[in-house]
């Protein structure tokens, strides 16, 4: 990747760190703690895992519906057309494990991260 490749990826990537944290900090947490309402499907600790849960199930699902659907195509567009979906898919898979990866090494016993429904 050539130098404005490398820019332009580490601009994205600070974008979507910054819209992710957003959303848990500005969001998510205020929302779990009882502070502020938002329209998310859970109130609790418990009802968020399970929401995971179903959240995942639902992304396996549609890359089978997808790859279902794509066997009706012709198939050199359903080639490139499934190259696409993936390509695009790895590179927000990428900016989400790049993010995981910082989050982790943090120390993750601070205040605001523990004990979101108390």
């Amino acid at each position: 990747m050539n130098i404005t490749g490398k820019f332009f990826a580490y601009i994205r990537q600070k974008l979507f760190k910054r819209q992710i944290e957003w959303e848990v900090y500005k969001r998510i947490f205020p929302h779990l703690k009882g502070e502020k309402k938002f329209r998310y499907p859970f109130n609790s600790d418990s009802k968020l895992c399970t929401c995971i849960l179903h959240e995942n199930l639902d992304a396996k699902l549609y890359l089978q519906l997808i790859e279902h659907e794509a066997k009706q195509m012709p198939k050199a567009y359903k080639e490139a057309f499934r190259y696409i979906m993936y390509r695009n898919l790895i590179v927000q898979m990428e900016m989400y494990l790049v993010l995981a990866r910082q989050r982790g090494r943090r120390n993750t016993s601070s205040p605001e991260i523990l004990n979101l429904s108390a």
